[in-house]
């Protein structure tokens, strides 16, 4: 479901320079299906092995019968690949909404261009 409103999301802000990118531990060919199906046109990235997993530190430790997993996270990345926030979504509440991530390119806009105020304030 959050895939499915990621590619709306990322239809509507792609005219902002916005950029939106999956990754999860699927192979390659997985992942390029399940794009095609959602009809995204953003990448899909595998990280079969788990190494991006383990080197930021979001692997779920608790769960021996299904684990290793990462824990869903979605990264608001400004244009030099800093954090601007970090959604954990492990529980599906703390999944952002296509409207918090639109508040959220807001403020990273008005960060980058200070000589406007996207916020609306």
């Amino acid at each position: 479901m959050q895939l499915s409103e990621l590619v709306q999301f990322h239809s509507a802000t792609e005219v902002s320079y916005c950029g939106v990118a999956a990754v999860s531990k699927y192979p390659s060919d997985v992942n390029a299906a399940f794009r095609a199906g959602l009809g995204a046109e953003f990448p899909f990235l595998s990280d079969g092995d788990l190494s991006l997993t383990e080197r930021i530190g979001i692997r779920e430790t608790t769960d021996k019968a299904h684990g290793p997993l990462p824990v869903p996270f979605t990264f608001a990345l400004l244009p030099d690949l800093s954090i601007h926030r970090i959604f954990n979504g492990w529980y599906f509440v703390g999944r952002p909404t296509p409207e918090e991530l639109r508040q959220t390119v807001r403020e990273m806009m008005s960060r980058v261009h200070g000589d406007f105020d996207f916020r609306g304030e």
